[in-house]
């Protein structure tokens, strides 16, 4: 028994003791190069017609292009399938040829979602901006050469007009920031409730409906506090503005229930390990849950985990209520009710296996 006991204790120092190192990995893993892979970015392109730019952000590869009509790419944006829309005027082909004749300049229309990512937003602009300034550069040095400096059109420089519409425009970065950060502090409030609770309130020997009460019920109820509280100081003080605020309490409600469920579960299902999983539960959902940038600007085996982790749905959930105003927020309900029905099944284990051999 002694030896068994120092064994574990040797196995939870040593894990330990890689905390700091694999918190750092994961978290530096995730974001080491987010520039790099904005080809990964799905983007929906609109256009009647093939044309030469399109042509040419192809093979630069520019971004993950998907040909799509307006109604499906508004759509698409709107449930988060793809981060930006680039559209083409139906008339791009003919202006661009007619340019140096007509000096109407043909346009593009990045249509772009800050609730949906504020951060790939940006980088999305950006990247757009660079490649077309490139590109006009390109073709205006076409022209003066075709031209030979004769009857030279004003804006030649410019040919290609790049315009931008925000469809779910944020306030500022601390709003764009809110459903990452409200879903991890939940997180980790769940976790301090646990750990209170496992210290002065757990007891052996109980029936079944009194373990429940006191191992989730209690750090549940808890929780609901600290959501109301969080909701109270926000709208009070830090008044992050919030599309569906009748909506975003529920949810948020589930989203604690449901942190708690898994919480309490992997405690008390392998006591002593069980908060090293939880601490391990929560390095991955820091670095893999899409809260800062896109996940698709992240390495393979971080797009893996994203799909299997509770705060990946509870963000999506709260960036649709907060800044998206989108009401659709079913498919995030019901994978949070799958983690949470999933987190008592393994509390009923746990009571069977570590409570009932003692009555």
């Amino acid at each position: 028994m002694m030896q068994g006991r120092k064994l574990k204790l040797l196995i939870v120092l040593f894990f330990m003791s890689l905390i700091p190192v694999v918190y750092s990995s994961l978290f530096l893993g995730a974001l080491m190069d987010p520039y790099g892979k904005v080809s990964q970015l799905p983007v929906a392109v609109v256009a009647k017609q093939a044309n030469p730019v399109l042509t040419a952000m192809n093979e630069h590869h520019l971004f993950k292009l998907e040909n799509e009509n307006i109604n499906q790419a508004n759509a698409d944006l709107k449930q988060g399938k793809v981060y930006a829309i680039v559209q083409f005027d139906d008339n791009f082909n003919d202006q661009l040829n007619q340019f140096v004749k007509n000096q109407q300049s043909p346009t593009i229309t990045l249509v772009t979602s800050e609730g949906l990512s504020y951060t790939t937003s940006k980088l999305l602009k950006n990247t757009m901006l660079q490649f077309t300034t490139e590109y006009n550069n390109q073709l205006g040095q076409k022209i003066l050469t075709n031209l030979q400096g004769q009857n030279i059109p004003t804006g030649v420089g410019q040919i290609i007009k790049l315009q931008n519409e925000e469809r779910h425009p944020v306030k500022n970065n601390g709003t764009a920031m809110a459903p990452y950060i409200f879903s991890l502090t939940l997180f980790v409030g769940d976790i301090f409730i646990n750990q209170f609770v496992m210290r002065t309130l757990s007891r052996k020997h109980l029936d079944f409906g009194r373990y429940w009460i006191t191992e989730f019920l209690v750090p549940f109820i808890i929780a609901s506090l600290q959501v109301f509280i969080l909701l109270l100081v926000n709208q009070l003080f830090i008044k992050i503005q919030i599309d569906q605020m009748t909506l975003l309490v529920p949810f948020a409600l589930l989203v604690a229930a449901t942190f708690s469920s898994i919480i309490v579960a992997l405690n008390k299902l392998i006591p002593g390990i069980g908060s090293l999983m939880v601490l391990l539960l929560t390095m991955l959902q820091t670095s893999s849950s899409g809260g800062t940038y896109a996940i698709e600007l992240s390495g393979s085996f971080f797009k893996t985990v994203n799909a299997f982790l509770p705060m990946t749905y509870s963000i999506d959930g709260f960036k649709k209520l907060i800044s998206l105003n989108n009401v659709n927020i079913w498919p995030e309900v019901f994978i949070l009710l799958a983690f949470f029905v999933l987190g008592q099944l393994i509390l009923v284990r746990a009571y069977r296996k570590h409570e009932l051999p003692a009555l």
